[in-house]
């Protein structure tokens, strides 16, 4: 075998791929060649290495040093979401500190996730990168003397502790390197252990944390919980260097596979008690039930680029995607050759092969995942299947009509989900008051946070501006901001609830969206499915 050095330097920061090609020889030689020296290689501006900040406000001031001349036209807006986090974090700091959430109208806390003060958790990395010293010092405090998991002697959702809690500390962890955030994500991860002793390898839907236990379940499985825990899991056995928990996680995603079902799967699988994993007849979608399983398939690929069948699987599910989008993207290229975006629909396909006729807010997600993996799979990937066309158009098609959900109704505010019509062009019909309230949910933001950084399309930024706004004019009251009853009444009437997605996703995604590409290093950094920064490239 023939050795040799090879030295490469990078015009700029991101991922490329190498290979060895052989300078003559049959096809299948040359291919074979190809694809055994393939390697991927990730660039870092030299600059950026080793950048640490000892406090948030350090951070933004470094990331408002980098801004250009269309993100300080930004700025003020920007400063606008901080504030209003800022006025949700003292309403819960006044009156539910320590509590899981803040009843906001009430003024009292509420506990639905064992009392670890989980909107904390939730909060610290956006208190980070919106620059709040001394609220996230007094974050840091409570997670050091005052969060005591020995107190939540109550069963808890194990994929709402993990993406939520552990996420939260590990995301602030990423952030700030605080030695006691890693130290509790860690002792939050040993009591979460034994929720996946099953016979199955997918964990028991809850687990009580003081108590070690979980009680069994004969419910089918919710395919977004089992598949959306890896991620964190993963990250804390590659900061720790404790392979309980990546071994954990990653049985539960084989489990999950060795379903056999490839592309979009149903949303239920058998109980974690059952040894063979088998699919459940149920709906085919990519909103509730489903979302974050899809997510994850990308994230750990940037996890862990050597992990090919992770890119490979979402390839399979971005493939078979158009089967629940309508209009169908096959049927209307000749409305996006003269230059219309289409508004796609993201509908629910039933298990008898019928369609439900309604899209879920949870689905907007989707524009954004799309966005990155437009951003960060390869381009021989790419170009296979017509996918860089396809993909754009379902990106911009679906962010229209997830902004079309919100700009739509009379307060500005989405509702849960909304009829579709079975008639092309496949408009939104108005929701029955099943599905007319709102959570403030982020999932749009999210994506019009990925759509500006794909395209920096300015549109995009307006467009979180008119969300912002409503989010101010119709959900805001005295002590926080509530869920709304009714997103088609005006004046609103309000739920006495703030869910801590709120803090942690909604405002962040929109100061993301109205700050500098500094404030996300997406070359380092991927967010989980609660938008806490994770480490690329960890394992």
């Amino acid at each position: 075998p023939v050795e040799a050095q090879v030295f490469l330097t990078a015009l700029r920061p991101g991922r490329v791929e190498i290979w060895v090609e052989a300078a003559r020889g049959s096809s299948q030689s040359q291919n074979q060649l190809r694809n055994s020296t393939l390697r991927s290689l990730s660039f870092t501006d030299p600059e950026s290495l080793g950048e640490a900040h000892h406090s948030p406000s350090s951070f933004l001031a470094a990331v408002r040093s980098k801004a250009t001349t269309q993100d300080i036209q930004w700025q003020g807006k920007a400063d606008e979401v901080r504030d209003a986090f800022l006025h949700a974090w003292r309403g819960y700091e006044r009156h539910a500190w320590g509590s899981d959430e803040l009843q906001p109208i009430s003024r009292v806390g509420r506990n639905s996730f064992g009392g670890l003060g989980l909107t904390i958790l939730d909060s610290l990395s956006t208190l980070w990168l919106m620059g709040l010293d001394r609220e996230f010092e007094k974050g840091v405090k409570f997670v050091k003397d005052d969060l005591d998991f020995d107190n939540a002697d109550s069963d808890v959702s194990v994929f709402e502790l993990t993406i939520r809690g552990l996420g939260g500390l590990l995301g602030a962890h990423t952030l700030s390197n605080e030695k006691i955030l890693l130290e509790r994500a860690k002792e939050l991860g040993n009591r979460l252990l034994p929720a996946f002793q099953t016979p199955s390898r997918i964990p028991w839907p809850t687990v009580n944390l003081a108590r070690g236990t979980s009680k069994k379940s004969t419910q089918p499985v919710i395919l977004s919980e089992a598949g959306s825990l890896q991620v964190e899991f993963r990250s804390l056995t590659a900061r720790t260097g404790d392979i309980r928990f990546q071994k954990a996680a990653d049985k539960a995603f084989q489990a999950v596979q060795s379903a056999g079902i490839r592309g979009i799967l149903p949303v239920f699988l058998s109980p974690p008690g059952m040894h063979k994993v088998q699919a459940v007849a149920s709906k085919f979608a990519f909103g509730a039930l489903a979302d974050s399983y899809y997510e994850y398939l990308l994230k750990q690929w940037l996890q862990q680029p050597s992990d090919k069948n992770f890119k490979e699987l979402f390839l399979e599910v971005m493939d078979s995607l158009p089967t629940i989008i309508r209009p169908s993207p096959s049927s209307v290229k000749d409305a996006e050759q003269r230059g219309t975006v289409v508004h796609y629909k993201l509908i629910e396909v039933l298990s008898d092969g019928s369609v439900d006729w309604k899209m879920d807010h949870l689905s907007c997600f989707a524009p954004g995942l799309i966005a990155l993996g437009l951003m960060e799979v390869p381009q021989h990937d790419l170009v296979k299947k017509d996918r860089n066309a396809t993909w754009w158009r379902l990106a911009e098609g679906i962010t229209a009509s997830c902004f079309e959900l919100w700009a739509s109704t009379s307060t500005g505010l989405a509702p849960e989900f909304s009829k579709v019509s079975s008639k092309a062009p496949h408009k939104f019909v108005e929701a029955g008051s099943d599905g007319r309230h709102s959570f403030l949910r982020p999932e749009t933001a999210e994506s019009l946070f990925y759509l500006y950084r794909l395209t920096g399309d300015e549109k995009y930024r307006h467009w979180g501006s008119k969300l912002f706004q409503a989010i101010l004019d119709h959900a805001k009251v005295p002590h926080g901001f509530s869920s709304v009853r009714d997103v088609k009444a005006i004046p609103t009437s309000k739920m006495d609830e703030m869910q801590t997605f709120v803090m942690a996703e909604t405002f962040k995604y929109l100061f993301l969206l109205f700050s500098p590409a500094a404030a996300f290093d997406m070359n380092h950094f991927f967010l989980n499915t609660e938008g806490h920064p994770l480490k690329r490239h960890e394992l």
